[in-house]
């Protein structure tokens, strides 16, 4: 929010040149009492001034509102809620400020109307002061000319304010004009003298006071008495000619000398603004060369930069004013600079949690998982597990210390818990540990007496030996789970090769046998087709059992808790019928070679 300056109709025109209009400008406030006040006590005084029967003046309601801008320079922009009050304070001020535009409007609009009629009366009172002259041409009488002079000039001073570009012109031809009637022959000269004794005493007290202005150590204070004494000494009438030269340049040789007091003080003034834009732009760059080139990608570097930026800008409220064209200007590119940085570490840390917030959602879920092994019994698998979920842990990084502690215990309690367990059960796990050992030699020992079977001559009695080693087999118990897989692939491969050879015997003896009771059925041809058609009907229905049982291994969901043992009785089952297919198959083939030979033999 920006508020307007104000500016009254007469202040607009005058020379902005003039020492007058510099003063008004750039004097220093006159109410050291604003300077203590918060931003709402300018606020709440001003609203009180409002409120009065009496407007008050420009320059002091601008007064408020320069102490007001400088308490918006000196706000902190870390403060959220110290920045949100002052919002409401500077809308309330805006408000009044708005408020008092509107009375002064009027005031200016009154004046001005007053402006035009007192230009009116007084051009109106030069009208008949230029009569006057005319009367005393034609002989009027001394008396009645000085009564009508001094009721002219008594009106005149009785008249209010001029706009002040009609007033120097004006007030000089009356000038002109009084002193001309004060050199008329025809004035009595005891009057005149008396005027010009009167005039003399006023304007020494003038000339007096002139010379103790010098002595005043305010230059301002001392010029605007000047102004106001060079007004005085011009309403006074003439003295005498003789002493006319001599006060007139003793006045000039005074004033002139206040004159360039007043100067000089603009002059070191204006170097002393110089060199604070130089100051203020100097911070400009600082300020512009931390955004460009400082590191600005951690917690610490952005904090040692907001301390960089506090101390710049106390710096800056220690500077006094720049320039007025370049004041606002340096102002606003700091400030620019001062918002930037702001915004960049809002973002930072914006991003930066958003970042906190996705690696604390996954340590977590890392708690969680560590969490559901610390109760297990697997000892060694775990513990690898929980290593493995450490190094995850580390590698996410951290987090905000406000949550760091508290996860970072939560995730240890599930390591101290298992770890805790497992040191108390030790013992039994070593103990454990050997016994499984000792029976994987068992094991070990079965597996090599197995294989020598199976590559050597097989025994008659195969069968029952495969019986008690599988008795010996369980009898064994567990071994180290490591390598319990490869132990339990490698017998399964052994007892299915030897299985095999039991199946293949056991075919063969079958088919013999069945062959024997062919050759009783050898010559009757009849027969032979009857027990070709049973077994084409045995063999039909032994492959849509097996279709069946296919199909119910496709349909079978092992992930419910009986369907693993039901899965593997399927399977058992299949894989005997698919024995017996094979068997009415070779026996259908023998059955067909007979009815072959019977047909030769007819």
């Amino acid at each position: 929010m920006t508020m307007e300056l104000l500016q009254t109709p007469d202040q607009a025109q005058l020379d902005p040149t003039a020492p007058a209009a510099q003063d008004a400008a750039t004097a220093p406030d006159q109410t050291p009492a604003y300077q203590t006040m918060s931003a709402q006590e300018l606020v709440d005084h001003l609203a009180v001034l409002l409120q009065q029967e009496e407007l008050p003046e420009r320059k002091l309601v601008e007064s408020i509102r320069g102490q007001f801008i400088r308490r918006r320079e000196r706000l902190d922009p870390t403060d959220k809620a110290g920045n949100e009050a002052f919002e409401v304070q500077e809308l309330r001020l805006e408000g009044l400020l708005s408020t008092f535009r509107e009375h002064d409007k009027k005031r200016q609009e009154a004046l001005e109307q007053l402006y035009a009629e007192n230009k009116v009366k007084k051009e109106a009172l030069l009208q008949r002061f230029e009569e006057l002259f005319k009367s005393n041409e034609e002989g009027a009488e001394f008396g009645s000319l000085y009564a009508t002079f001094t009721a002219i000039r008594d009106e005149w001073n009785a008249l209010g304010q001029l706009d002040p570009k009609d007033a120097a012109v004006l007030n000089k031809h009356f000038y002109e004009l009084r002193d001309q009637f004060y050199d008329l022959k025809a004035i009595n000269d005891d009057l005149r003298q008396l005027d010009f004794k009167k005039n003399l005493d006023a304007k020494q007290a003038i000339l007096e006071e002139l010379r103790q202005l010098d002595e005043v150590k305010d230059t301002i204070a001392a010029y605007r008495r000047l102004q106001e004494l060079t007004a005085q000494w011009h309403e006074l009438g003439p003295v005498s000619k003789e002493l006319r030269a001599e006060i007139n340049g003793e006045f000039k040789q005074l004033s002139t000398a206040l004159h360039k007091r007043h100067q000089e003080f603009h002059d070191l003034r204006k170097a002393s603004e110089e060199e604070n834009l130089q100051a203020k732009e100097r911070l400009c760059l600082q300020v512009e060369e931390l955004l460009s080139s400082a590191p600005l990608s951690s917690h610490s570097a952005f904090n040692k930069a907001v301390e960089q930026i506090k101390s710049l800008q106390e710096e800056w409220r220690k500077i006094g004013r720049a320039p007025r064209k370049d004041n606002e200007s340096i102002y606003q590119r700091f400030r620019a600079g001062i918002d930037a940085f702001f915004r960049r570490r809002n973002e930072f840390f914006k991003a930066n949690h958003e970042h906190n917030e996705e690696i604390l959602k996954k340590k977590r879920e890392l708690i969680e998982r560590a969490a559901a092994l610390k109760d297990s019994t697997a000892w060694e698998e775990t513990t690898e597990a929980l290593k493995a979920l450490q190094k995850e842990w580390q590698e996410l990084g951290s987090v905000s210390q406000k949550y760091s502690q508290k996860i970072w215990e939560e995730f240890r309690a599930s390591f101290d818990h298992f770890f805790e367990r497992k040191k108390k059960e030790a013992p039994r796990k070593d103990k454990s540990y050997s016994e499984a050992r000792k029976n994987l030699a068992v094991k070990r020992e079965i597996i090599r007496e197995l294989t020598a079977i199976n590559e050597g001559e097989e025994p008659e009695n195969l069968r029952e030996l495969l019986n008690s080693y599988n008795e010996r087999w369980k009898e064994a118990g567990a071994v180290p789970y490591k390598e319990r897989e490869a132990i339990n692939a490698a017998y399964r491969e052994l007892l299915d090769a030897l299985h095999g050879k039991l199946r293949r015997h056991r075919e063969e003896r079958r088919l013999s046998g069945y062959s024997a009771s062919l050759d009783n059925l050898e010559g009757k041809g009849s027969t032979l087709q009857t027990e070709h058609a049973r077994m084409q009907r045995h063999l039909d229905r032994l492959r849509g059992e097996l279709q069946t049982y296919e199909s119910n291994l496709t349909r079978l969901n092992v992930s419910s808790k009986s369907g693993s043992s039901l899965l593997s009785e399927i399977e058992r089952k299949r894989d005997a019928l698919i024995a017996d297919i094979h068997l009415v198959e070779q026996k259908l083939a023998l059955l067909v070679e007979k009815e072959r030979q019977s047909e030769v033999t007819e």
